[in-house]
């Protein structure tokens, strides 16, 4: 090599060997170094580690209980359907059918299919459930029906009586004291005496109906178009009931409010 220099000296004789080496000193090119504090080059990898492992955690988590509440909120209702047919077995189409929860008195509404069938998806809880239909006798069913979480019940096929070709309409709303309607109001129909049956002491033929206000407060009866005088009462709880007497004269469309009073506590 150019920048080194060696030079030996040998002797050899019967009683030693000796063997001389002079170097001269070594010369090193300093390398630059390509970064000028390799110990914090290997802290920031850390550092940037750990914070890609806490953001991985963080989004893992998020979505594990993004999942678990959806998982959730999917279980946590229950199914209530049903039909509605005709005396004589056909579907009754676009009869308004009514789920009201026992627990809040909050009110779903649904329609029937063109097979009649009808469904709710319903918070778990025990519902009174009323119907009506143009031209067919509504009502309520007498039993309440229990929804299950995560379960499909399946109530009873209910068959309409025909209505008279001709009935009047008696229709109105619910309202509190301050004008706001008022849904889950429990009303009664009843037949009673006019001034003239009770005069001559005739008998009235028995006729009750029921009906729960729909979201809008809203109800209506359907009574035949005779000559007839009913009692209409309107309950709910926290409120005084109220009722009121009208007279039917062939056929018509009656229009009637109620407005409620709180009960003072």
């Amino acid at each position: 090599m150019n920048d080194r220099q060696f030079e030996s000296e040998l002797t050899s004789d019967s009683s030693r060997c000796s063997v001389s080496l002079r170097l001269t000193p070594l010369t090193f090119l300093k390398a630059k170094p390509q970064n000028q504090c390799p110990e914090n080059s290997g802290l920031r990898i850390r550092v940037q580690t750990k914070y890609f492992m806490n953001k991985l955690t963080y989004a893992l988590t998020v979505f594990c209980l993004v999942s678990a509440t959806f998982a959730a909120g999917q279980a946590k209702n229950g199914i209530l359907k049903g039909r509605i047919e005709s005396e004589k077995g056909k579907p009754i189409v676009g009869a308004e059918v009514r789920a009201m929860r026992s627990r809040d008195r909050s009110i779903k509404e649904t329609r029937t299919d063109q097979a009649g069938n009808y469904a709710f998806d319903l918070e778990p809880d025990d519902y009174s459930i009323s119907f009506d239909a143009e031209g067919f006798q509504g009502g309520n069913l007498v039993q309440m029906q229990q929804v299950e979480e995560g379960k499909e019940t399946t109530i009873k096929t209910i068959r309409l009586e025909k209505s008279s070709h001709r009935t009047s309409l008696i229709r109105g709303a619910v309202f509190d004291s301050h004008g706001a309607s008022l849904a889950g109001v429990h009303l009664k129909l009843v037949r009673v005496p006019t001034a003239e049956e009770e005069q001559e002491r005739k008998h009235v033929g028995s006729l009750s109906m029921s009906y729960t206000s729909n979201s809008h407060g809203e109800f209506a009866f359907r009574v035949p178009t005779a000559r007839a005088r009913y009692q209409i009462t309107a309950t709910l709880h926290e409120y005084k009931p109220q009722s009121k007497t009208i007279d039917v004269n062939g056929s018509e469309a009656i229009p009637l409010a109620f407005s409620l009073e709180p009960v003072k506590k």
